[in-house]
C-alpha cells in the first residue's frame, strides 16, 4: 500500500513539474517572440529611395529626431519609425475608415464595416490619390515606403499579429489618407448622426418647439467676436402643455429609478488660446493648446523633432530648420508643433460640413449610382454589400417610405491634401493663415502664433461657399438642394491681431452674423469653458508661460457653481436633505477629486436635464425610433441647458413634468436620484462618494478591451482625477487632453509638450508608457527632445 502511494506521489511530482514546464516554456516563448518584435533602436539601415543619408534618434521619452536634407528622406524615416512603433495602431485606423475590420476580426466587425463601407471611403481616396499632385504623391509615397520597410525590417511580425493569428498588409499611400478620413469620422461622424435625429424631432415638433428645444446659444457664449444670440421663446400652453398628457408620470418614475450615473454626451473637441506680444513680458506671443479626444494605450500621437539641414553647395549652406511637436500615426508630417517661427494648434470647430437630402418615393433614378463592395470576412466567406448613391451621396437611412442621402465634406477628394505639412515652412502668422485655409483635413479652429509676437484666429480645412445654413440647420434638404463649391482661401474668416491681444476657442461658436452663417453649427459645445478661458486670460495684463499654462489646469466649477446657488436653497430648508446640505455646504467650488459636492451637484444637473428633456421631448419621439432604419432617439444637446435653466427660473405650470408637486418638489426629486446613484442604492455612505472615485482615469490598450485579462500588463494605471467637461481641465475616464502644449515661437527650448499613453505600442519597448506619468502629475514635458539615447544611422540602399 505505501508502495503504490508513494508511486503515486512521484507520478504526481512528475505531472506537475511537466506541467510547470510546459508553461514556463510557453511564457518563455511568448516572451522571446514579443523580443524579436521590439522596434531597431541602434545601428545602421539600408533604405531605398533615400537621396541622401538620414538620422534618426531617440530621447530618453521616445521622442523621434530626424535629420536629414529634404522632406521627402525625412517623410520615409518617419514611416519607418511609425511602422515599427505603432503599424498596428495606423492599420486599426485604416481599416476602421474603409470598413475592413472584419478581414482582421471576423464577422462581429461586419455591422460596423457594413456602416462604413456605404461611404466607400477607399474607392473614393484611390480616385483622390490619382488627383494629387505630383509634391504630394512623391511624399505619400516616400512615407508609405518607410512604413514597409519598418514593417519588414522586424524580425517577427508586430506582437498584436502573433495574438490574432493574422499577417499584417503592407502599406500604401491611399491608405494614410484613410488615416485623414478617420479623423473626419472621429470629429465630424456623431454631429450628422444627431442632426439626423434633430431634423425628425423639427418635422414633429415644429420650428417653434424644436428651436426651443435646441436654442442655438447662450448667455454662456464665448464668441471671439462678442456677438450673443438671442433666447429661445418659451412655448405657451397651446403650444405644449404636460398636465394635459397621461403617461408622463409613470415614463419618468421609469426614468429616475436606475442607479446608472447619467452621462452628457462627450464632446470630441479641444482648447486653445494665445496671447500676442503686447500680453507678455518679452513680446513674444505664447501659444497653448490640448486637443480632448479618446485615451487610449499608446497615445493617438507620436512625438517627432524634424531637422532639415541645408545641403552642400547651397548658398545657404549651414541653415537648419528645426520644427518640433506631434505628428499622427499614418501621415508624414506635424500636426500640431513649431517651426522656430510660426506655432499653431487645433480645435475642433464643429461647423455645418454636411446636408442630409431627404428623397421622396418618386425621386429622379436616373441621377441614382449603384456600387458593388465586397467585404472579406475573416473565417468566413466574403461577402457582397450593395451602396446606392444619390449624385455622389450614400444613401444611409430609410424611414416611412423616403430615402435619406448624406452630402458630407468628407467624401469629396478635395477635401484631402498635404498643404498642412507646408506649415514646416512659415514664416509669419499671414503665411500660416493662408497654408491652413489650402489644407485638406477636418474643418478646424486654427489659432496660431508667430515670433514677432502676432496672433491670428482662422478655419483650416476646405470649405463650402454659399452655404444657407439658417434654412438647412437641422433640416432635411430636397433633392434639388445645390452643392456648393469651395471658398476661396482669401474669403476665410479670420481675426488677426485682435485690439485685446488674446484669442481662445474650445468647440463653441466663433462667430455671428454673415461669417458665423457661413460656418453653420454642427453641434458647437457650451461656452462655459471657452467663457472660462476668456476670463483666465483677461485678468492679466501680463502674461508668461506659467500663467499660461496654469489655465491647462484650471479647475474651477464654474458652471456647476451656478446649479449650487439653485439647490442649496432647496437641501437646506429641508430636514430629509440634511447630509446633502453639509456636503454642499463644504465643497469648495471646483472639480477636484477628493469633493463630493461637485459630484453630487454635477448629477443632480444632469438628472434634472435628462427628466425635463424626457418631459418636453416625449410627445415628439417616435416609439418606433428603436429600428435601425428609423431616426434615433434623440438626446438633448449641449444649449437645451437654457431653455431648462429659463423654465426652472420661470417655473411654468404648464412646463412642470406630471408626477411631481411643484418646481422645487421636482428638483429635490433630482437630488435623491443623484444621492441613490452616488451611494449604491445604500451601499456606501456618500460621503464616500468622492469625484475622483467616479472620475478615475481607465486608460487601456484596445487589445484589453477586448480580452479584460490582458489589462494589469497593457494598461495605464487608474487614476482618481480633477477636471470635467464644462471647465477647461477636461478629463474624463478614457477621454481628455491627449496631449498639453504650451509654446512661445523662438523659445522652443521653454516650450512644453505632454502626452498620455507613452510613445510605443509594444509593452515590452522602454518606451511603452513614457511619459504617462508625468502627464497625470501634470507635470511638464519639455517640448523639444533631450540627449539621445538611440540612433540609427540611415544610408540609401545601393
Amino acid at each position: 500500500m505505501k508502495q503504490n502511494v508513494s508511486s503515486l506521489r512521484r507520478w504526481m511530482f512528475r505531472l506537475i513539474t511537466a506541467l510547470l514546464t510546459l508553461v514556463l516554456l510557453t511564457v518563455l516563448s511568448v516572451w522571446l517572440l514579443m523580443r524579436a518584435s521590439l522596434p531597431q533602436l541602434d545601428g545602421t539601415i539600408t533604405l531605398k529611395g533615400l537621396n541622401a543619408p538620414i538620422s534618426l534618434q531617440r530621447d530618453a521619452l521616445g521622442t523621434a529626431v530626424l535629420q536629414g536634407q529634404n522632406r521627402v528622406d525625412l517623410a520615409r524615416g518617419l514611416g519607418f519609425l511609425h511602422a515599427q512603433e505603432r503599424f498596428f495602431e495606423m492599420d486599426l485606423t485604416r481599416r476602421s475608415a474603409a470598413g475592413e475590420l472584419s478581414a482582421l476580426f471576423g464577422a462581429q466587425a461586419l455591422p460596423r464595416d457594413k456602416e462604413r463601407r456605404a461611404h466607400r471611403m477607399r474607392a473614393r481616396l484611390s480616385q483622390r490619390w490619382q488627383q494629387m499632385p505630383a509634391n504630394e504623391q512623391a511624399l505619400l509615397q516616400a512615407y508609405a515606403d518607410g512604413v514597409n520597410a519598418g514593417l519588414a525590417g522586424l524580425r517577427v511580425r508586430p506582437w498584436q499579429y502573433l495574438l490574432l493569428r493574422a499577417e499584417p498588409q503592407n502599406w500604401n499611400p491611399v491608405d494614410s489618407l484613410l488615416v485623414v478620413s478617420e479623423m473626419f469620422w472621429m470629429l465630424q461622424g456623431q454631429g450628422f448622426e444627431d442632426a439626423y435625429a434633430l431634423s425628425h424631432l423639427r418635422e414633429r415638433a415644429g420650428d417653434a418647439l424644436f428651436d426651443w428645444l435646441n436654442p442655438r446659444g447662450s448667455s454662456w457664449d464665448a464668441a471671439l467676436d462678442g456677438s450673443l444670440l438671442a433666447p429661445p421663446t418659451m412655448p405657451t400652453p397651446e403650444q405644449l402643455d404636460l398636465r394635459a398628457m397621461p403617461g408622463a408620470k409613470q415614463a419618468l418614475s421609469r426614468h429616475n429609478s436606475g442607479l446608472a450615473a447619467p452621462e452628457e454626451a462627450v464632446l470630441v473637441g479641444s482648447n486653445n488660446w494665445a496671447v500676442s506680444g503686447k500680453r507678455t513680458s518679452n513680446g513674444r506671443a505664447i501659444l497653448a493648446n490640448d486637443m480632448h479626444l479618446g485615451l487610449g494605450v499608446p497615445s493617438i500621437w507620436y512625438r517627432a523633432q524634424f531637422e532639415i539641414s541645408t545641403p552642400k553647395g547651397s548658398n545657404q549652406k549651414g541653415q537648419v530648420l528645426r520644427a518640433a511637436g506631434l505628428t499622427l500615426p499614418g501621415m508624414p508630417g506635424l500636426v500640431v508643433g513649431s517651426n522656430g517661427k510660426v506655432a499653431w494648434g487645433f480645435t475642433n470647430a464643429y461647423g455645418q460640413w454636411f446636408d442630409w437630402i431627404k428623397l421622396p418615393r418618386d425621386f429622379p433614378l436616373e441621377r441614382l449610382q449603384k456600387h458593388q463592395e465586397t467585404l472579406a470576412i475573416k473565417g468566413a466567406a466574403a461577402q457582397t454589400l450593395e451602396v446606392l448613391e444619390f449624385d455622389g451621396a450614400p444613401l444611409l437611412r430609410e424611414h416611412q417610405g423616403a430615402q435619406y442621402a448624406l452630402r458630407w465634406v468628407a467624401h469629396q477628394g478635395e477635401a484631402y491634401n498635404l498643404e498642412l505639412a507646408r506649415m514646416l515652412e512659415a514664416q509669419n502668422v499671414k503665411e500660416a493663415l493662408l497654408i491652413a485655409a489650402r489644407s485638406g483635413m477636418p474643418q478646424q479652429n486654427f489659432v496660431v502664433a508667430d515670433a514677432q509676437g502676432q496672433i491670428a484666429w482662422s478655419l483650416a480645412g476646405r470649405i463650402w461657399a454659399q452655404r444657407d445654413t439658417a434654412s438647412s440647420y437641422t433640416r432635411f434638404q430636397a433633392p434639388d438642394w445645390p452643392a456648393s463649391p469651395w471658398l476661396a482661401p482669401a474669403d476665410y474668416p479670420q481675426i488677426l491681431n485682435p485690439a485685446s491681444g488674446q484669442l481662445w476657442t474650445a468647440n463653441n461658436r466663433q462667430l455671428g452674423g454673415e461669417l458665423g452663417a457661413l460656418i453653420g453649427d454642427g453641434g458647437f459645445g457650451f461656452g462655459a469653458r471657452a467663457q472660462q478661458i476668456r476670463e483666465r486670460l483677461s485678468e492679466k495684463s501680463r502674461h508668461d508661460q506659467a500663467s499660461i499654462t496654469a489655465i491647462l489646469f484650471d479647475d474651477e466649477a464654474r458652471l456647476i457653481q451656478s446649479w449650487a446657488q439653485r439647490i442649496q436653497p432647496l437641501t437646506q430648508a429641508s430636514p430629509a436633505h440634511a447630509e446633502v446640505a453639509q456636503l454642499l455646504q463644504a465643497w469648495n467650488g471646483r472639480a477636484d477629486a477628493d469633493q463630493v459636492g461637485y459630484r453630487l451637484l454635477r448629477s443632480i444637473r444632469l438628472h434634472t436635464l435628462n427628466t425635463l428633456w424626457a418631459a418636453w421631448s416625449r410627445p415628439f419621439v417616435n416609439a418606433e425610433a428603436t429600428q435601425s432604419q428609423n431616426p434615433k432617439k434623440s438626446a438633448w444637446r449641449a444649449h437645451f441647458e437654457t431653455s431648462a435653466v429659463q423654465a426652472l427660473t420661470q417655473r411654468p405650470a404648464h412646463l412642470l413634468p406630471a408626477g411631481f408637486k411643484s418646481w422645487d418638489d421636482l428638483l429635490l426629486a433630482q437630488v435623491d436620484a443623484a444621492v441613490k446613484e452616488m451611494n449604491g442604492g445604500g451601499k456606501q455612505a456618500l460621503a464616500q462618494a468622492t469625484w475622483g472615485q467616479y472620475n478615475s482615469s481607465r486608460i487601456q490598450h484596445v487589445l484589453s478591451k477586448a480580452i479584460p485579462a490582458l489589462g494589469w500588463w497593457l494598461d495605464m494605471p487608474s487614476v482618481p482625477q480633477s477636471g470635467d467637461s464644462n471647465l477647461p481641465h477636461v478629463a474624463h475616464q478614457d477621454f481628455g487632453q491627449s496631449q498639453r502644449m504650451v509654446l512661445s515661437p523662438g523659445q522652443e527650448s521653454e516650450g512644453m509638450l505632454s502626452m498620455p499613453g507613452g510613445q510605443s505600442g509594444h509593452p515590452l519597448s522602454p518606451y511603452y508608457g513614457a511619459g504617462h506619468a508625468d502627464w497625470v502629475g501634470a507635470k511638464a514635458t519639455p517640448l523639444l527632445a533631450g540627449a539621445s539615447k538611440h540612433h540609427i544611422t540611415v544610408k540609401p540602399a545601393p
